[in-house]
């Protein structure tokens, strides 16, 4: 009786289910379509957490140095004309007098500057939270985001300050101007880096036909002095 050949199994046969790591010799890998891409394209060449990081801390930088500065200075003089009646005389006194003056306006600096640095923190990240997600629920990017940012956070600057409602209407116009000039800036830096931005992009069509044509034109003339000649 002849025995069962025992031969190996063949290479084509799938793994078994259990294989550690089929995506490794699975066939049709390499022929699957890749999915395209949803991600919208990066506002300012930056992730929205990065950019979100970087401009809160230029934010913060650039109120909380110079109010802490002017507040320190300004509560000095406050110290000093509050205690110009009572000047040490003794010159240990006299140390006292400033280290107490100094405490005073570094305190006073500090708390005005983490004050007023933070509430512009507090402007800017809403002013990027709702451009993206003006973004991200038109699937796209463009000036219109920067556009309602500046407006929510303008009319949120009116109601926060409990401003009146002539003010609160100059803010929301203001925001809406501001929001406008940051976002068609935006818009001309992701032309510049090659994505289509839908108001330019018409201009960007148009005077590729421009240029095309005028090199065609040049060249038919190229061609017909060069006949010419030859005649």
């Amino acid at each position: 009786m002849p025995r069962p050949s025992s031969s190996p199994s063949k290479s084509s046969d799938p793994p078994p289910a259990d294989y550690p790591l089929p995506f490794l010799t699975d066939p049709d890998a390499a022929s699957k379509p890749i999915p395209p891409s949803t991600t919208l394209p990066y506002r300012l060449n930056l992730h929205p957490i990065s950019r979100l990081t970087i401009a809160n801390i230029f934010a913060f930088a650039a109120v909380f140095i110079p109010t802490t500065i002017r507040t320190a200075h300004i509560s000095s003089l406050v110290y000093r004309a509050e205690n110009a009646h009572r000047l040490p005389e003794k010159r240990a006194d006299w140390f006292h007098y400033h280290r107490a003056k100094n405490h005073y306006a570094a305190s006073k600096g500090l708390a005005e500057g983490f004050k007023r640095a933070g509430g512009v923190c507090g402007y800017v990240s809403l002013f990027l939270v709702v451009e993206g997600a003006v973004d991200g629920w038109k699937g796209g990017v463009d000036f219109v985001g920067s556009l309602v940012g500046g407006g929510v956070t303008g009319g949120w600057f009116g109601v926060a300050r409990k401003l009146p409602l002539p003010t609160k209407a100059l803010m929301v116009k203001k925001g809406l101007w501001y929001g406008f000039v940051y976002g068609v800036a935006q818009d001309v830096m992701l032309a510049m880096r090659g994505e289509r931005v839908f108001w330019i992009d018409p201009f960007v069509s148009r005077g590729r036909e421009i240029v095309k044509r005028g090199k065609g034109v040049r060249s038919g003339v190229g061609v017909g002095d060069n006949t010419s000649e030859g005649r």
